[in-house]
């Protein structure tokens, strides 16, 4: 039995706990509202909302909008998907590279492409097709670019390598090398280095005044695998046209994603890179709604998502395209907060900060946060949503993880006392 003073002191902490408790999680503020000029917020412990500011108007999420791409594209295409690059070869030579909106080919990726054909017996190309049909984008700039040179504002298409960036360093006395070892120096890039300081850059192509009709991205494409043909000793003639596979080619290998859908999206959330989300939910509008994929089957598709599936009222949320670069796209902090709910099985992708797993998105006046802290009480969910000059989200969120951890302190006297 225990003593009578055991029992007072329990008796005291328990009360002192659950005053404290209910002040933290019930009548007091989480967050120092004085810290926000123009933003909102919800937090949610265990499905019930215990401090909100604003959670029903209308923000600019930038990429805090990632969760709901990243959920919509693991639900479409599923987690162990791989992006295929098809290589088509016909009697004269010719090979026809069919992009398939693989985010993440690389230079490293087409070289494997590169020596697997060798070992296949290719050891000549008289001509590239590059085939991005794939894709029939209603504009070549992704909503929300301003398509500056900068390499978060690259342009999406099925057939595009390196991130549609190119790596270049270009030395005072104006020599041209390599901007990354991977990858060799290209025709595009001497041409977009001429037009550059002194430096190391990477870029985007779109942004730059360039010699003939062929995309950037595809012409980036292409002058890159006929380099990466010569490296292997394959005779390669640095002839690049666009078009589409005939039925009198053979396929001649198929390329697999090295990462599953899992993992990209896991590097999309940790990098936030605008045009790996792109072409994620590209991908998977075609597979939802049939091929070719288009800015407004995107749309379609995390908007059926949202509404549907997460149930989010239509007026919590508009959505211009995936990646959250966008000006455009609006969401209140509750369609944050359902969008948190649904992404829970996933939560294990997000990059960790100040103790909590989160998803930040950031343009200019725009600071916003969403994700999970785990507290002994049970998970807390929370959307910050700041649309203002002055960023004050790190101070609000470590803040908010420092309340938190004072009522998990709180929990373990009371269990010590208890003996639980």
């Amino acid at each position: 039995m225990p003593s009578t003073y055991t029992l007072l002191v329990a008796t005291l902490v328990l009360f002192s706990q659950l005053l404290w408790s209910s002040t933290v999680w019930s009548t007091s503020h989480l967050l120092q509202q004085d810290r926000i000029q123009n933003g909102g917020y919800i937090i949610q412990k265990n499905g019930e909302v215990i401090d909100s500011m604003r959670e029903e108007e209308l923000f600019i999420p930038a990429s805090t909008i990632k969760l709901l791409t990243g959920y919509t594209v693991l639900k479409t295409l599923g987690e162990g998907y791989r992006f295929q690059t098809r290589f088509y070869l016909d009697r004269n030579d010719v090979l026809y590279v069919k992009g398939g909106g693989d985010p993440v080919l690389t230079s490293e990726s087409l070289l494997e492409a590169v020596k697997a054909m060798k070992a296949q017996g290719l050891s000549k190309v008289s001509k590239y097709v590059l085939d991005d049909s794939d894709f029939q984008l209603e504009s070549a700039i992704t909503p929300g670019s301003e398509n500056s040179v900068r390499s978060y504002d690259v342009a999406n298409g099925a057939l595009a390598v390196n991130f549609n960036s190119i790596a270049i360093r270009k030395k005072a006395n104006g020599q041209i090398i390599a901007g990354e070892p991977q990858t060799p120096v290209t025709q595009i890039a001497r041409e977009i280095a001429c037009q550059l300081p002194a430096g190391t850059h990477r870029v985007n192509p779109e942004a730059f005044q360039l010699t003939g009709n062929t995309p950037s991205h595809l012409r980036y494409s292409g002058e890159l695998l006929h380099e990466l043909m010569k490296q292997e000793g394959i005779d390669s003639t640095p002839t690049l046209t666009t078009g589409t596979v005939p039925s009198s080619a053979t396929l001649f290998y198929i390329h697999y994603s090295a990462r599953t859908v899992r993992e990209v999206v896991q590097s999309c959330l940790r990098f936030s890179n605008n045009f790996i989300a792109n072409q994620l939910i590209l991908v998977a509008a075609a597979k939802r709604y049939g091929y070719p994929a288009n800015w407004e089957k995107t749309r379609q598709l995390l908007e059926t998502t949202a509404y549907e599936d997460l149930q989010i009222p239509a007026g919590q949320i508009r959505i211009e395209e995936g990646s959250g670069l966008s000006r455009q796209t609006v969401a209140t902090p509750t369609a944050l907060l359902r969008i948190l709910e649904g992404f829970v099985p996933y939560r294990s992708l997000l990059p960790v900060k100040f103790d909590a797993q989160v998803k930040s998105g950031t343009m200019k006046s725009i600071y916003c946060y969403a994700g999970y802290i785990d507290s002994r009480q049970g998970p807390v969910l929370f959307a910050l949503l700041l649309n203002q000059s002055r960023n004050t989200r790190d101070q609000l969120l470590k803040s908010l993880v420092r309340r938190i951890d004072r009522a998990l302190i709180s929990s373990r006297q009371y269990k010590t006392v208890y003996g639980n």
